[in-house]
């Protein structure tokens, strides 16, 4: 693979004009310091994408994709960094010296071999033998037919001890044997670890097989309680909380599209196959874990959960909604407790048009699911509004808020429309200011920077889930410290010398940390190297955090007044907390908690005295 140095691609970037570059492919027009025309990434009719010629780098505010020239090549033609690199470096008229010298082999190379091997075995004896046979009339009786069986590669295992291992024992030295997880190795023999099951190879993106899943399919092994499915254990090449079945199949939908769905089974995926729909993939045999989200989320803007239907797969949808936050997602529940497979058996046709038209929103789900079982205890409903209510106040669409306050008022009886309607609008967003007044969308000039004083003048300091587009003065402050900390390195060194200090917003600290990493092992910030280095969302919260349009010169004591900034709006967070804590024991007449949540609001108001 081809290596370009980092000074190299510092000078390629510096040689060229973004604008010059990007307007090769987007209408752009001048419109004060920046240029604006519709984006490429995503359909739009009012133009939202952004180049600002000073910083050179882009930046999205209808889909979010931000860059310099070298990530919008590679993003727009769909092509590597090096090729990228490449492209740019011709219009600049550079000339590369690339290093085109042969890699190592993978020193995996010979699992992934063996597993290939293995999957081409459990394959033929499936498609190929008496006993193949009758497990073949299985999978047709549970609708998978011969173009499915070969599309997914699916194999069968036989009831004997050790077929695999005699027909890969020669081709493979003992420790790739020991090292793949197909056989078990005891004192005086070794067996294969699947033994009479259906096998569903497992693929990376990549499309090559790392690991297997088999499936119980006789009467025996159901009325013996064996386990439905048997995975491979974690290997160099397979770990099961980052892996996803189908993601080599249904990339490069996702991609196009922007949009997947999440399953929890593998006969759930080939079901969703089975009627058209294809941008599918499923966890394999654990929950979805951050590393699963974030590899999607290089792909895909849109998350539709579609797990069982049952009491565990509402457990597992409610969990994923903790990870995804922040993400556009939307829920499909299956009825009767089925899952997708089992639904679409029972009523053939129904699960194209559930998966399409049959989504609803994070909020009514979440009314649903955590609806209390007593709904005759007033303790349990206030807790429930204290959950719904925060949430509905962060919905943008003012008829969806109607919608399910409306929910909210005929599931909790005690509470009319009227008082949850009040609470909704007591906590929606106000005077926020927009992220676009940094890209010629701005204020007046005299408010184009906003010091600490003026944004504790100008804003609320509600902290909300979905900042976006509209910005609290505590997420506000979040910007400008970490823009100041990116400006200026050197005041790093004061902020780690206080443990105690973490941004309130998850994706700040996670950028704080990575560029705090870099500085310790740096003692500086190479852009590039940190830029590569970032997941998507926050490669673009850097360009974001960036654009941000302050004087470049750090005042005097400006660090210090956004430090001081930072702490009062979050006292003043945790005083607004107590407040509500406190209207919620006065509604249950709980008099012990009232003078308890009374004195700790005392204390609170003194701090921001």
């Amino acid at each position: 693979m081809a290596k370009i140095d980092r000074e190299k691609i510092t000078e390629i970037k510096q040689s060229v004009n973004i604008v010059d570059v990007i307007s090769q492919y987007v209408a752009l027009s001048k419109t004060g310091k920046n240029y604006l025309g519709l984006c490429p990434f995503h359909g739009e009719k009012t133009p939202s994408f952004n180049v600002n010629a000073d910083k050179q780098f882009f930046h999205c505010f209808g889909c979010g994709k931000s860059g310099d020239v070298i990530k919008f090549i590679e993003e727009y033609k769909q092509v590597s960094f090096i090729d990228s690199v490449k492209e740019v470096a011709d219009y600049a008229g550079i000339k590369l010296d690339i290093d085109d010298a042969p890699q190592k082999e993978n020193p995996n190379q010979a699992l992934f071999e063996i597993h290939t091997q293995a999957s081409r075995v459990y394959h033929m004896i499936l498609t190929s033998t008496e006993l193949g046979q009758e497990a073949k009339k299985y999978l047709y009786d549970r609708g998978i037919d011969d173009e499915i069986i070969n599309r997914f590669g699916i194999g069968l295992a036989p009831d004997e001890p050790n077929v695999l291992y005699k027909s890969l024992a020669n081709k493979f030295e003992e420790k790739v044997l020991s090292e793949s997880g197909l056989f078990t190795f005891t004192e005086n023999n070794i067996y294969d670890s699947f033994q009479n099951r259906i096998m569903f190879p497992l693929m990376n993106e990549y499309g090559q097989v790392i690991a297997f899943s088999g499936r119980i399919w006789q009467e025996n092994q159901i009325n013996r309680k064996e386990a439905k499915y048997k995975n491979s254990t974690t290997t160099p090449i397979f770990n099961k909380s980052y892996e996803l079945y189908n993601l080599n199949i249904a990339k490069p939908l996702i991609n196009k599209s922007k949009e997947v769905y999440l399953m929890e089974g593998f006969m759930d995926v080939i079901a969703a196959y089975r009627v058209g729909i294809t941008n599918v993939v499923a966890t394999m045999g654990t929950s979805l874990t951050e590393n699963h989200v974030s590899k999607l989320s290089r792909l895909a803007k849109s998350f539709v959960l579609l797990y069982d239907g049952d009491k565990a797969g509402q457990n597992a949808t409610y969990k994923s909604l903790n990870l995804l936050r922040g993400k556009q997602v939307q829920i499909v529940t299956v009825p009767d407790r089925l899952d997708p497979d089992e639904y679409e058996k029972q009523y053939p046709g129904a699960l194209k048009n559930l998966m399409t038209q049959g989504r609803i929103s994070e909020v009514e789900f979440l009314i649903d699911y955590l609806k209390p079982d007593n709904l005759t205890s007033l303790q349990e409903q206030t807790n429930f509004l204290d959950q719904m209510i925060p949430l509905i106040a962060n919905v943008a669409s003012l008829t969806a808020q109607d919608a399910y306050i409306k929910k909210l008022s005929e599931t909790v009886k005690d509470f009319d429309y009227q008082s949850i309607e009040n609470q909704v609008n007591r906590l929606r967003p106000n005077n926020k200011i927009s992220v676009q007044d940094d890209w010629g969308y701005q204020p007046p000039a005299d408010e184009d920077f906003f010091s600490p004083v003026q944004v504790e003048q100008n804003f609320n300091y509600d902290d909300f889930a979905n900042p976006a587009i509209k910005l609290s003065a505590l997420e506000r402050t979040e910007q400008y410290l970490l823009q100041r900390l990116i400006s200026n390195p050197y005041l790093l060194k004061d902020i780690m010398d206080d443990e105690k200090f973490a941004f309130k917003h998850k994706k700040y600290q996670n950028l704080f940390e990575a560029i705090l990493l870099q500085y310790m092992a740096l003692d500086n910030i190479d852009e590039i190297q940190l830029v590569h280095s970032l997941s998507d969302d926050l490669s673009n919260l850097w360009y974001q955090i960036k654009s941000l349009n302050l004087p470049d010169e750090l005042a005097k004591e400006e660090m210090r007044d956004l430090l001081n900034s930072f702490e009062k709006q979050i006292n003043i967070l945790k005083l607004e907390d107590l407040k509500e804590r406190l209207d919620s024991a006065r509604k249950v007449g709980n008099k012990e908690k009232e003078i308890e949540l009374t004195l700790e609001i005392i204390n609170q108001k003194r701090l921001l005295d």
